[in-house]
Formats: structure tokens, sequence, C-alpha cells
């Protein structure tokens, strides 16, 4: 006998609905999944091959730089490397990609540019990943951007104060890149040491400027490569490495020049002695350094009236003040992060008074009947100096990358060391060197190493389907 009732029968019949609809969905969910390993599927493929036919490229390019080396070089005639292995990138030579240029500033044959050659370079294409073969060195760049890295180094090589740079120029056409041949298109043309240009560098800075896609990749190269100081300009895309000559460290002149002339406006010759062209070392990172020290807390506030050893600092423009300076209890510095224009320093005491300044300075009077080597005065490179007229100075003024005027019938006991100096008013103005500033340490350092010997070639080579 049966006991089920409604409630059983409506069971029944949602059992037998749910199993269809079960399969239904079963079905479906197996067809999405399929579809979607297809589509990432496909597309972590489409990842793979490209990663691949990059690192390939890569390699291939690595011996392509190998290679032209051995050619360039001399130690072959031809070489030959092949670039791709597939049909998958784009593989062109172009002879206008980059451009290296080498100059000599102030040095013994003035401000000069001893080679400005165009690059060239053989490039692989891949997505938006691009490889490249220039100067020497394989570089890789990704995006659209100005991010670049090396993969190996240029001929480059900077080593106890000798700069030697034999540099590849690369010309060629359009080739395929399945396989391609290198060789010499002349003789190797030495720019530096030649008839006319000789080693050692005795006073100067040597720029190397490279302009390339891969611009920031040859800045990091440089820095890791030398302690010279390397700069950017991204809206031209050149990185520059700076390089100096042995810093002058003696003061043996009353006036010295280390950019421009002295100029006397037609009024008769320089104050004797004089110079120009003297390689000293820039006034910029020491002040900065004494900068950042007070920043940091270190000194005391500002005073016009000093009576004690130590530290000062302002960041306000000091303008027509009278300083006075008592260095009885000890050396006094005073910084100053602005303009420093006063109408008189006066010092008195046994010891020294160091002035940095971070911008313009003038003055009327400032140490008049002291010892020359009790003041010294650095300026930035981003302030300029105005001696007034009838203006005394005794000491030492120290601002080798600053223009410097001199005007009237001031009178200087020391020295002066600018960028340039002009010299208005009468020629007899009263300028006297004085032997006690000749070996002040002005606490600059040595410096980076300098460049003492240039060696730099250019050899081109050619690069066509073989």
């Amino acid at each position: 006998m049966s006991l089920r009732g409604p409630n059983d029968r409506l069971t029944t019949d949602r059992r037998g609905q749910s199993e269809p609809l079960a399969v239904v969905l079963l079905v479906g969910l197996t067809i999405v999944g399929a579809g979607s390993v297809v589509v990432f599927g496909a597309g972590a493929i489409d990842d793979s091959t490209s990663s691949v036919d990059v690192g390939q490229a890569e390699h291939a390019l690595t011996q392509l730089d190998s290679k032209t080396s051995l050619v360039a070089h001399g130690s072959s005639d031809t070489q030959r490397v092949r670039l791709t292995r597939n049909n998958r990138g784009n593989v062109a030579i172009d002879e206008d990609a980059g451009r290296m240029t080498v100059r000599i500033v102030n040095g013994t044959h003035g401000d000069e540019t001893i080679m400005n050659e165009s690059l060239g370079a053989v490039s692989y294409d891949r997505e938006r990943t691009t490889l490249a073969y220039q100067g020497g060195g394989v570089w890789r760049a990704d995006g659209d951007g100005n991010g670049s890295t090396m993969v190996s180094p240029p001929e480059f090589h900077y080593q106890q104060g000798t700069l030697t740079l034999p540099l590849v120029r690369l010309r060629g056409d359009d080739v395929s890149g399945r396989e391609v041949r290198i060789t010499q298109a002349g003789p190797t043309d030495g720019h530096y040491p030649n008839a006319t240009r000789s080693n050692p560098l005795t006073q100067g800075t040597v720029f190397v400027t490279v302009q390339s896609r891969y611009y920031r990749a040859w800045g990091t190269f440089f820095a890791e490569r030398t302690s010279g100081n390397v700069t950017y300009d991204d809206a031209n895309r050149t990185a520059t490495i700076e390089l100096r000559t042995p810093f002058e460290k003696r003061v043996d002149n009353i006036l010295a020049t280390t950019g421009g002339g002295i100029d006397t406006n037609g009024n008769g010759d320089a104050p004797s002695p004089s110079e120009t062209g003297v390689n000293y070392q820039p006034a910029d990172s020491r002040v900065e350094s004494r900068i950042q020290d007070c920043l940091d807390g270190n000194c005391k506030s500002w005073s016009t009236n000093v009576n004690d050893g130590g530290t000062y600092y302002t960041e306000s423009q000091v303008k027509n003040d009278d300083i006075d300076v008592d260095t009885s209890n000890g050396d006094v510095a005073l910084v100053v992060n602005s303009s420093f224009e006063p109408k008189t320093v006066d010092i008195s005491g046994s010891n020294n008074v160091t002035v940095f300044v971070k911008g313009d300075v003038g003055f009327g009077d400032a140490n008049e009947g002291g010892d020359p080597d009790q003041l010294r005065l650095l300026v930035h490179s981003s302030g300029s100096v105005d001696m007034g007229g009838n203006a005394v100075f005794v000491g030492l003024l120290y601002a080798p990358e600053s223009e410097v005027d001199l005007n009237g019938n001031g009178e200087i006991t020391g020295g002066v060391i600018g960028g340039s100096i002009d010299i208005n008013g009468n020629p007899a103005n009263d300028f006297n060197h004085d032997p006690s500033v000749n070996e002040i340490d002005l606490g600059l350092g040595a410096g980076p190493p300098p460049v003492l010997y240039l060696h730099v070639s250019v050899t081109t080579v050619t690069v066509d389907d073989g």
C-alpha cells in the first residue's frame, strides 16, 4: 500500500528537472573554461615566444659586438654573424642613429671639439622592445619612453687618469638579418693625440656627450665607470660626462680666470701677475655642503657682530650691513644662502674668517688693513661678483665659475679667482698679489681623479648582407 502524498510527488518532479539542468551547466562551464584556456593560453604563448625572440636577438647582437670589435681593431678582416632565426621582429641599420662629441674646454688648445661623429646602429625591434648595437655597446629600450639599459659595455675605458675611447662608427644598408658581414671601411682616424695635439693634458675639462635613444643607459655607464660628473638633457636625449684635468691649488696671481679672459676694456694690460685658463676646482660642492650642515642644525644664528668662533648661518639677503668679526676665540665661518652685499667687513683677532655664499656678491670694504690670508670668500657658481667703486678687498676671493666685475678705483690685495674678470675704470687700480694667499687650504678636497692622458680614435665598419 503506497503512502506517498502530493508533497512526495512534487519532490520527484523537481529532481527530474534538476538532472538535465546540471548537465547543461556542466557543459557550459566546460566550454567557458576551454575558451579561457585558448584565449589566455594563446596570450601566454605569444609572450613566451616574444621573450625567446628577444633573448636570441640580445645574444646575436652581443656576438655582433664582439665580432665587430675584432674587425675594427685589426684582429680580423671579415666576420659574419646571424642576427635572426625567423621572420619575427625587424632588423634595420640606421647610419644616423646617435652622435658622440668630445670637447676640451680651456685646455692647451682652447675650447675645442676634437670629435663629432654619428654613431650608427644595428637595431632589432620586437613589439615594444628594441635592442641595438651602437657605439661599441649593446643597448635595450622597452616601451616608448626614455628608459634604457646596457646589455654589453661600449669601448670606453677610464683608468688611472687615462681616457681611452676607440669609437666604432657603423655604416651599411638595409639587411635581412639572417646573416650579416662585417668589414672595416677604412683606416682608423686618430683624433687625439695627433700631429697638433699632445699628452699629457695640463689644464681644462674634457666633455664626452652622447646623443642617443639609449642616452640614459650611456649616462649610467659613465657614472659607474668614472667618478666624473654626469648630466642629462632629456629634451635632446643626451648624456654628458665631465672629466677635469688636475686642479690648480696655488694662487700665484693677483687675478686668474678659469673660463673667460681678463678684460680691461681697452684701458691697458691686466695687472701683473695675471693668468687665464687656470683649472681651479669649483666651489659649489663646498658651499652646498656647508649650507646643508647648517640646515641640519649645526650652525649658530646669524649676527652682524660676531665675537665668538664657530659657524653662523642666514638665508636672508645681507645688504648694506657693517659686519664686525672678532676671531680671538677661534676661526669663524659665515654661511649665506642668499646674496652677500655688506657695506663693510671688519676683522679683528688672529684667526681666520671664511665666507660661503650661494648668491651674488658685492661689497664696499672688506678686511681693510688686515692680513690677506685672514679672509677667504668662496662663491657658488649661481652668483656673480660686483666690486663697487673705490672698494677695498684684502683677502682671497674664490669664484672660479662666476663673472667678476671690478669697478672704479678699487684696491685689491691678495688674490682674485673668477670664471671671467672685467675691469672697469682706471687701469692703474691698486692690485697687489700677496704670497700669503698662495697655499691657502679652502677645504675643497682633491676632487675626482683627473684625466691626464686622452686617446680618441674613430674606426668605421660596414655591416651588410653576407
